[in-house]
C-alpha cells in the first residue's frame, strides 16, 4: 500500500461513491467518529500485557495492520473518499433537478452517436451546449429529419424524465443513463441544423473511419455475420440478434464481444512485427501509443477499451524511461481516470467484469499454474504448458467473476470452463484475420476473399460454441445472492489464495512463517486441544440455523408491477410460494416474463414456485413466458402461452 498511493486514492473514492450513493450522513463525520473511537480504545484496551500470550488479540493483530495502513494510507483514503461524496451528491442533484418531467426544453446541441432506429422514431445522443460534461437522448419521428455524426442541432421538445426501479431485481434507467452522462429523453416535436461537423477534429475523423470500415464490412460479408465482426472489431453490439447475444450470455463468452485486453495485444504484437525492424525499437513504442490512443476514439471509449490501452501505455513508457510497470498501479490509474470522468461508471456491468476479471487473473494464476504443476507427475510439454496457461488464466477469471455473473444473470452454467477455453483458441485468429480483412479490403480482392472465407468460418466456430447454450443444464436460475455473502466469498478465496502459497513455497519470508505458525497454533489450540468444545460449537450453529430456516415466518404478498395488467406472488408461513397471475404485453418485443417476474422472483430468493394461479385468461394476466419449476412435481414446466 505504502508504494501504491494511487491504488489507495482508487479505494478511497469508490467507498466515496458508495457513500454518497445510498448513506445520507456525510462520510467526514464518519471518519471524525472512527478516529475517535480509535484513539479512546488505543488509551484504555491496546495496552501490552507482559508474559501473556493470546491467539486471539485484538492488539496482537492490530500491529500487522499498522505495517500497512499508514499515516499516509489513511490520510488519501480520507481525501478521495471525501472528494467522491462530494462529485456524487453535486451530479445526482443535476440529474434529479436540472429538468422537469414533461416540461417544454429549447435546447441546442452537437449530434455525438449514430442513429439507432426504432419502430417508429430514431434515437440519437446529444451533447449539450449549455452543459458540455452532459448528454441528452432526442427522439426524431421518423422522416421528420435525417441527422449526421457532428451536427450542431436546435431542438424544441418535450422532456421525459428517466424512469426508476419499479420492482426487485428490475431495470433501472436512471441508474444505466447516469453511466452515459445522460440526462434523459426529449421528444422531438421541432428540429433544425444549425451547422454540420461541429464535433472535434479526431472524433470527425475517427468517426469517418469507423463508417467506411463498417461499409468495408457490409459489403463483403453474409448479413447476419455484419453485425459480429461488428462487434469483435469496433464494439459495436447494437446490431447482433438478441437470440446470439442471450446464447453468448448463457455459455459466459459474451466478454469477447467487447473490446478489451486482447484486442490491444494483437494491436501491440502486429506493431511491432510491422515496424521494429524498421524504424527500432522506441519509435515503435511511440508510434504503438499513438494508434492505441486512437482506436480509443474508434470505439467510443468503452471502460475495457480504456483499462487495457491505459495499462499497455503506461506498460510501454515504463519501458520506454528503463522502468518496471507494476499491474496494481496501471489498473488503479486507469480506474482512477474512468471514475473521475464519471463516477456513475462504477455501477456499468462491462466494466465490473473487465476490471474484477483481470484483478482474478492477477490474484489467482500463479496459484493455479502452480497446482496444475503439482497435479502432473511428468514434466509438461510445451504444448501441455500452453493449456495449463489457458486453463489458469480462464479458471482465474472465473473464480472472481462467479458471484457477479450470478448477481447480474441469475444463471449459472456447467460448460463455463469448456467454452471458455475453446474460445481463448479461436478467438484470437479471428480478430487477426478481422484485422487483415479491414486492412487488406483497400489494397487488393484476391486476398480479401480469402480471409473472408476464412474469417466466415472462424464465426460459424464461435457461433458453434454459443449452441452449447442449448445443452442440458446450460443454465441453470439461481437466486440473487447478497452483495455481503459475495464480499465474504471474495475474502475468503483471496484469504485461501495468500494462505494456500506457504505450504508448498521452499523459502518463506518473516511473514509467511508467523502466519503458518498462527495457523498451526489455532489449529492446536481449538481443533485438537478442544476437540469437545470445538464440536459442541459447530453443533450449536447448525441447530441455530435449521430453527432459523424452519421456523414459520411473517405471511407476505407480494403486488410486482407489470405494467398493464396484474401479478401477485404471495409466501405463506410455511414457506410456500404462490403465483397469481403473471402479467403479459401485446407486444412480441417485451417479454414481460423475461425481464420483469423471473428476475423479480429471483432477487426476492424463489427458484422455484408451489402454485400458479390464473384469475381469467386475458393478456396482461397471463401472456408472460417465465420457466417454473415446481416443487410438487418435481419437474419443469416448459414456456406457456395464453391463446
Amino acid at each position: 500500500m505504502k508504494q501504491r498511493p494511487i491504488l489507495v486514492a482508487v479505494i478511497g473514492y469508490i467507498i466515496g461513491i458508495l457513500w454518497g450513493l445510498y448513506i445520507r450522513s456525510s462520510i467526514a463525520f464518519c471518519y471524525i467518529l472512527i478516529l475517535l473511537i480509535y484513539f479512546f480504545m488505543q488509551k484504555f484496551f491496546f495496552v501490552t500485557q507482559k508474559h501473556s500470550f493470546n491467539i486471539i488479540s485484538i492488539h496482537r493483530y492490530s500491529r500487522y495492520l499498522k505495517l500497512i495502513v499508514d499515516s499516509k494510507v489513511i490520510f488519501i483514503l480520507i481525501i478521495f473518499s471525501i472528494i467522491a461524496e462530494g462529485v456524487v451528491y453535486q451530479q445526482n442533484k443535476i440529474y434529479e433537478n436540472t429538468y422537469q418531467n414533461g416540461e417544454a426544453l429549447e435546447i441546442e446541441g452537437i449530434i455525438v452517436s449514430q442513429r439507432t432506429e426504432r419502430q417508429y422514431d430514431d434515437i440519437y445522443k446529444v451533447k449539450l451546449l449549455h452543459m458540455k460534461q452532459f448528454n441528452i437522448l432526442i427522439q426524431v419521428k421518423k422522416g421528420m429529419k435525417e441527422l449526421t455524426y457532428g451536427d450542431k442541432i436546435q431542438v424544441k421538445g418535450e422532456y421525459k424524465k428517466p424512469s426508476k426501479q419499479r420492482n426487485y431485481g428490475g431495470y433501472d434507467d436512471s441508474q444505466y443513463l447516469k453511466t452515459q452522462k445522460i440526462l434523459g429523453r426529449v421528444k422531438v416535436n421541432d428540429i433544425k441544423v444549425l451547422d454540420q461537423k461541429q464535433q472535434t477534429l479526431i472524433l470527425q475523423l475517427a468517426n469517418s473511419i469507423k463508417l467506411t470500415i463498417a461499409e468495408v464490412i457490409e459489403k463483403d460479408n453474409q448479413s447476419h455475420k455484419v453485425a459480429m465482426i461488428k462487434g469483435l472489431l469496433l464494439g459495436d453490439t447494437q446490431e447482433i440478434e438478441e437470440e446470439v447475444k442471450e446464447d453468448f450470455r448463457i455459455t459466459n463468452i459474451s466478454h469477447i464481444l467487447a473490446i478489451s485486453g486482447m484486442h490491444v495485444g494483437y494491436i501491440i504484437v502486429a506493431l511491432e512485427l510491422i515496424f521494429k525492424q524498421v524504424v527500432g525499437k522506441r519509435t515503435t513504442s511511440i508510434i504503438t501509443i499513438i494508434v492505441l490512443v486512437f482506436y480509443s476514439f474508434l470505439t467510443g471509449f468503452s471502460p475495457s477499451i480504456i483499462r487495457a490501452v491505459v495499462a499497455s501505455i503506461l506498460n510501454i513508457v515504463s519501458h520506454l524511461f528503463y522502468r518496471k510497470s507494476d499491474r496494481w498501479n496501471d489498473i488503479a490509474i486507469s480506474l482512477l481516470a474512468i471514475l473521475l470522468y464519471n463516477p456513475f461508471l462504477l455501477f456499468n456491468i462491462g466494466l465490473q467484469l473487465s476490471y474484477l476479471g483481470t484483478i482474478g487473473i492477477i490474484l489467482f494464476q500463479p496459484t493455479i499454474s502452480q497446482i496444475l504443476y503439482i497435479l502432473q507427475k511428468d514434466k509438461p510439454s510445451k504444448v501441455r504448458k500452453k493449456v495449463n496457461e489457458m486453463i489458469a488464466v480462464s479458471l482465474s477469471a472465473q473464480i472472481m467473476l462467479l458471484p457477479l455473473l450470478v448477481y447480474h444473470f441469475h444463471t449459472l452454467g456447467i460448460y463455463v470452463l469448456i467454452t471458455n477455453l475453446l474460445v481463448s483458441v479461436v478467438i484470437g485468429p479471428i480478430i487477426v484475420l478481422g484485422f487483415l480483412y479491414v486492412i487488406f479490403s483497400f489494397v487488393g480482392e484476391p486476398m480479401t476473399k480469402l480471409i473472408v472465407f476464412l474469417l466466415n468460418g472462424g464465426l460459424d466456430i464461435l457461433k458453434g460454441i454459443a449452441k452449447f447454450s442449448e445443452l442440458p443444464l446450460a443454465k441453470i436460475y439461481l437466486s440473487t445472492p447478497k452483495i455481503l455473502y459475495i464480499v465474504l466469498y471474495w475474502l475468503g478465496i483471496c484469504l485461501v489464495n495468500q494462505v494456500y502459497p506457504i505450504y508448498y513455497l521452499r523459502f518463506l519470508t518473516t511473514t509467511q512463517q508467523r502466519i503458518k505458525n498462527l495457523i498451526s497454533l489455532f489449529y492446536y489450540q481449538y481443533c485438537q486441544k478442544r476437540t469437545l468444545y470445538f464440536r459442541v460449537m459447530i453443533f450449536i450453529i447448525f441447530i441455530f440455523f435449521l430453527i432459523f430456516f424452519t421456523f414459520p415466518k411473517n405471511l407476505s404478498i407480494h403486488f410486482v408491477d407489470v405494467g398493464q395488467g396484474d401479478c401477485t406472488f404471495i409466501v405463506t408461513p410455511q414457506n410456500k410460494s404462490i403465483l397469481i397471475d403473471g402479467g403479459g404485453s401485446l407486444s412480441e418485443e417485451f417479454d414481460v416474463g423475461k425481464k420483469i417476474l423471473i428476475p423479480y422472483l429471483l432477487d426476492r430468493g424463489y427458484t422455484t414456485i408451489d402454485y400458479v394461479m390464473v384469475s381469467h385468461f386475458d393478456q396482461d394476466h397471463v401472456r408472460f413466458y417465465p420457466i417454473f419449476i415446481t416443487r410438487n412435481k418435481s419437474k419443469q414446466c416448459g414456456h406457456r402461452k395464453a391463446i
